[in-house]
């Protein structure tokens, strides 16, 4: 009885040091995907270097004018 007591001791922390493996192998791959640009990313980093003529005005969106791309 009590060597089956050590057995299913050992399995069970056998079976949760796998899942703390496992889960910490899928969190850090999981945060290296979220570092890269997604499709459908709305806000774009431009640096120091844009200008106020690079962006529509509010006012030019909603009149439904399309933006040149020039």
């Amino acid at each position: 009885m009590d060597n089956a007591r050590k057995k299913l001791r050992v399995c069970l922390i056998c079976v949760v040091m796998a899942a703390v493996v496992i889960g910490l192998i899928y969190y850090f791959n999981d945060m290296k995907s979220r570092g890269k640009i997604n499709e459908g990313t709305l806000v774009e980093n431009r640096g120091a270097d844009w200008q106020d003529s690079d962006y529509m005005t509010w006012d030019t969106c909603k009149s439904g004018l399309q933006e040149s791309r020039g």
